[in-house]
């Protein structure tokens, strides 16, 4: 014990580097530029594969100079990352290289850690250097930088490569035979929680199984930070049960996936669930809606309440046992598609209905200092033109070209007109995949084919009476809120197949609305949210 404090101190026997002590570290890492710290991140990587790769050290010494590179390194790499989501852009350089510096760091770390424990405390032979304590804080300091990477290609919509599966799962294997898997271990002195290998598994597995690219990158960070919240409410076999849906071969370096009636039978594989985790969920959903939603959304790197329901509920959906799947196949398709983005350009290219009132609601806004752009006037906002890759039913896939799409982002809302048709439909943008390089293909979900704009007259909640709204001088004076309907006909169906998209600030819950139909004038009650983004709200409606 005595040699290996004398070690980390900078005592004794040294091995030919500059970072020949932990101390040593530590001062040459102190002058880094906080100015820029993607430069300080590709100089810490560089010193992490030099010391991975000089010989020398002994076991503990190497392993306690990589965790003063990473400690180190994180500070700046947080700094990149939160950048990178405030301003994230699939088709910027800028954007792209953000989170490959992070990934690069990761991934060196990774692999240094790995080789630490081969090599150095020879964990996979007889007699092992070390003791359990440090061997299982390196193993889950290992295990953590790989589920990094998964999480930050996830941010940047490239999907997770087999070498991160293949790695993480090599630590797992590792930790199983040493009987690690449930050592716990406090590898992380800011964490005041500790952790074990099993629980360092789970968190990018069931992070992996809650569907990240159907998330913004903001809620894939929110996402990681819930799964790390209740990684210990999570469960794994080595054999098949009901409450264990999902499985890895730990001898195949590929993505965890759901088994269905086929589990595997290779001795290497192993089952994995949720748990208790569902219902953490969920009692963190109930608390969080037990009160109104604010209408605004996050700002800077703070998250909203809003953005905690959205994950919360995306999470438990793609955890639960009525998880989403493609109902509708694809099929190729060539041709020219025409986008236009935002809740504003929507409403002004779709069907419109109820526009013998305009000149009574434009008076209104008037009165009240707020501008109207008419929905009669042509559209001042050349589209997008896409080319189309593939389509279903209910969703089409579309590429995204290089120049344009500055505004694409998981969860926007979009007009989208195929070259060949006559009128525009209202879809949601669901996925991106930018494995490709700066080649970006994007799914879009589409909501209805045959939407129609409206405006509403807010009258007040069911049971109270136009009057309370009247001003002081006697006359009623009202708001109007333009919406999109999203279904063919409002008339028909069941109430609670009709859907609307309007503005988050304009929502009120169980509001009863004034449908501006001509001479046809009908209530409306709003009902609860179906979805939402960042300048839309779905919400369901009845017609009263």
């Amino acid at each position: 014990m005595l040699k290996w404090l004398k070690g980390l101190a900078g005592g004794g026997e040294r091995p030919d580097h500059p970072m020949y002590s932990v101390r040593e570290a530590e001062k040459l890492l102190a002058d880094l530029p906080d100015s820029n710290p993607g430069k300080a991140l590709e100089e810490i990587v560089g010193w992490v594969e030099s010391v991975s790769q000089t010989p020398g050290y002994t076991a503990s010494l190497r392993a306690g100079v990589l965790q003063v590179l990473e400690d180190t390194g994180q500070r700046f790499e947080e700094k990149l990352l939160a950048e990178y989501i405030n301003a994230a852009r699939i088709h910027d350089h800028r954007s792209r290289d953000r989170c490959q510096k992070s990934i690069a760091f990761r991934a060196a770390l990774s692999e240094a850690y790995l080789a630490c424990l081969v090599e150095d405390f020879g964990i996979d032979g007889e007699t092992a250097a070390g003791n359990a304590d440090e061997q299982a804080s390196v193993v889950c300091r290992g295990m953590r930088c790989t589920a990094i990477q998964e999480k930050v290609r996830h941010l940047g919509y490239q999907g997770v490569d087999s070498q991160v599966w293949g790695r993480l799962y090599r630590y797992y294997d590792i930790a199983e035979k040493a009987g690690l898997v449930s050592r716990s271990a406090k590898p992380y002195r800011g964490e005041q929680n500790p952790t074990t290998p099993q629980w360092e598994l789970l968190r990018p597995l069931m992070l992996e199984m809650g569907a990240l690219e159907s998330l913004a990158p903001e809620h894939v960070e929110l996402a990681a930070r819930l799964v790390a919240r209740i990684a210990n409410a999570f469960e794994i076999a080595a054999a098949p049960a009901p409450a264990l849906p999902f499985s890895i071969d730990l001898a195949q370096p590929a993505s965890p996936f759901q088994y269905g009636d086929s589990p595997p039978k290779a001795p290497t594989a192993r089952f994995f669930g949720p748990g208790t985790g569902i219902q953490r969920l969920k009692d963190l959903l109930d608390r969080e809606e037990s009160n109104p939603l604010p209408g605004d959304r996050k700002e800077g790197q703070e998250f909203s309440r809003w953005d905690l329901v959205r994950v919360l509920r995306h999470l438990m959906l793609y955890w639960g046992s009525e998880r989403p799947f493609r109902l509708n196949k694809r099929t190729q398709a060539k041709g020219k598609v025409y986008i236009l983005h935002s809740l504003e350009a929507i409403r002004r290219v779709v069907i419109q209905v109820g526009t013998d009132q305009l000149g009574a609601i434009e008076a209104t806004f008037q009165e009240r200092g707020r501008k109207l752009a008419l929905a009669a006037e042509e559209l001042d906002v050349a589209p997008e033109v896409w080319n189309e890759k593939d389509v279903s039913e209910n969703g089409i896939g579309v590429e995204v070209p290089l120049k344009q799409g500055e505004w694409v982002k998981i969860g926007r809302l979009c007009a989208v007109k195929r070259a060949e048709a006559d009128y525009w439909w209202v879809g949601v943008l669901r996925r991106l995949d930018a494995r490709a390089g700066m080649t970006v293909v994007a799914g879009i979900e589409i909501l209805s084919k045959n939407p129609s704009s409206m405006w509403l007259k807010l009258v007040g909640k069911e049971g109270q009476l136009a009057s309370t709204w009247a001003s002081s001088t006697g006359s009623h004076k009202y708001d109007y809120v333009n919406a999109v309907m999203l279904e063919a006909d409002a008339a028909a169906g069941p109430a609670a197949s009709h859907t609307l998209a309007i503005d988050p600030k304009e929502y009120v819950p169980e509001m009863m609305c004034e449908a501006l139909l001509g001479d046809k004038t009908r209530l409306v009650k709003l009902g609860a949210q179906r979805d939402s983004g960042d300048d839309f709200v779905i919400v369901a409606f009845a017609w009263a």
